[in-house]
């Protein structure tokens, strides 16, 4: 089903507000109120048939407490990970860890979390807002946000960390930050690596339309390149290649480039932060809803 606009407009002015979830793990005081708790992922496909275009009346639900969908191909079965919400007395430990899901026989399994290392001292450094890009030598690097303040109620330093795993599933972090702005926060990133360089994409959460770009020729150390502009959305999504082209899974557009310099609008669409992968012939897509 498709989101209405009203909601959309909801959801789209709450990302580029850029509330920070700190990732903390400390169970909601007021479940009534609005937080990651309260929206769910919504999954779809798209054919090459149509350029990939969605139809967002074809949307289902596949998962309930979670945000921030990212999908890549694991062990030649679809894998989601997201940020991971739960609040029943069985997963409330996991509450805003990364967790995962996997697709089979068309059904999205039940949620796992990931194993990554973090500082227990300092709970706000838990890693959070992940995107998976899957390496070349094999094994998957996950960028995600990082909180490098060091306690609750403090200004929130964010910066662009990563960790690598061989299976998908335990994650060991790699040392220092891949991107972090002087004076201007940072998070939400989407990476592709595409024509031997790795591509970074991240909403500027000041400026609508505005999205901060830099590039890497080893995925650790980015320089930042001229910011992008797309009008009526935000660069806050996924990115997936095919075929020679990149196309950009963003809030309130899609996008399609082969040099990251010009892009082409592929449709107007009413998704939320959605991620993306090519798998078994289709285009699937999963987008942040409203629980109702």
């Amino acid at each position: 089903m498709a989101l209405p606009r009203l909601l959309f407009a909801s959801l789209l002015t709450c990302f580029l507000q850029a509330t920070l979830v700190s990732a903390d793990h400390r169970y909601p005081r007021d479940l009534s109120k609005n937080g990651p708790w309260k929206t769910e992922l919504t999954w779809l496909t798209a054919s090459e048939r149509s350029g990939f275009k969605i139809n967002q009346n074809s949307a289902e639900i596949a998962i309930s407490q979670a945000g921030v969908p990212t999908l890549a191909v694991v062990d030649g079965s679809l894998r989601a990970y997201f940020q991971w919400a739960p609040t029943d007395d069985e997963n409330i430990k996991y509450f805003n860890h990364i967790g995962y899901s996997d697709f089979h026989d068309g059904v999205w399994s039940l949620p796992k979390p990931i194993e990554v290392g973090f500082d227990s001292r300092n709970p706000l450094n838990y890693p959070f807002d992940p995107t998976i890009v899957p390496l070349t030598e094999g094994g998957f690097r996950l960028y995600f946000t990082s909180n490098n303040a060091e306690k609750r109620g403090s200004k929130a330093n964010l910066s662009i960390g990563s960790a690598t795993s061989a299976d998908g599933v335990n994650f060991t972090r790699e040392p220092g930050n891949r991107l972090q702005l002087d004076g201007k926060r940072i998070n939400d990133c989407a990476i592709i690596y595409f024509n031997g360089k790795w591509h970074m994409i991240a909403p500027d959460h000041d400026q609508p339309g505005v999205g901060y770009y830099a590039t890497s020729n080893d995925g650790l150390t980015f320089e930042r390149q001229d910011d992008l502009f797309q009008s009526r959305g935000a660069w806050l999504g996924n990115m997936v290649e095919r075929d020679g082209v990149v196309f950009f899974y963003g809030t309130g557009f899609t996008l399609k480039t082969s040099n990251f310099q010009r892009w082409q609008v592929v449709q107007r669409h009413r998704l939320a932060d959605p991620g993306a992968a090519f798998f078994d012939g289709k285009m699937h897509v999963m987008s942040v809803g409203r629980s109702k």
